[in-house]
């Protein structure tokens, strides 16, 4: 038994470790050789969220919409801290289990438009937000709306905070039907808020994030 769990221990290391790297960036290049179609693979999400990360010294994540776990997984050591939040109990559990020994990691049970207040609480720096709690059909769950995206703007444009960075996956559903908003309700909602963010589309992904200022040298 003990060897078997070695064994086993081992084949995920190597699964994860060598063998998924390699995978995702078959399907980076695939997907650029081929048009870059939409959606875009979870490879190039999680390459967004990284370089995000990277831009704006941004040590904390805050994700809604866990599914499986990919998201934090990949990102597990670009972030200190990482909280997510899933609605569907049964993704929850599963990916608890899977990601139970990694510390820095905070994975909440509910609907995201109730929770995400509460762990903004706890939060005194920017931070960047990935937005995915969408409504896809299959295994995903479903709460009272299919996307309770404008509640979770609310909530982040609410707090004292107010350099984060917001990354919100499926731009392609912002078209007003099946409870999104269209993409320029949410604009109007986000210059509302701040006029100088800058807001832009790409890859599928609406990107909000401060403006970064170049110092021209003399």
């Amino acid at each position: 038994m003990y060897r078997e769990k070695i064994i086993d221990i081992i084949r995920k290391n190597i699964i994860y470790g060598l063998i998924k790297p390699l995978t995702d960036r078959y399907k980076i290049i695939y997907w650029y050789l081929h048009g870059k179609h939409i959606p875009p693979p979870p490879a190039i999400k999680q390459k967004t969220v990284k370089k995000y990360a990277k831009k704006f010294c941004i040590h904390t994540l805050v994700e809604t919409g866990t599914c499986l776990g990919d998201m934090v997984y990949s990102t597990r050591n670009i972030f200190n801290k990482i909280f997510s939040i899933e609605l569907d109990k049964i993704l929850y559990k599963k990916t608890k289990k899977r990601l139970e020994k990694l510390n820095n990691i905070t994975l909440i049970q509910g609907d995201s438009s109730e929770l995400l207040p509460e762990i903004l609480n706890h939060i005194n720096e920017p931070c960047l937000f990935w937005l995915d709690a969408h409504y896809s059909g299959g295994f995903t769950a479903k709460g009272n709306l299919e996307t309770p995206i404008i509640k979770e703007i609310e909530h982040i444009f609410s707090h004292h905070i107010s350099k984060h960075v917001i990354l919100i996956d499926d731009a392609r559903c912002f078209n007003g039907s099946n409870d999104y908003p269209t993409v320029h309700y949410l604009k109007k909602i986000v210059r509302r808020h701040d006029k100088d963010l800058e807001f832009k589309i790409r890859d599928d992904i609406i990107r909000i994030c401060p403006k970064i200022q170049v110092i021209k040298r003399n």
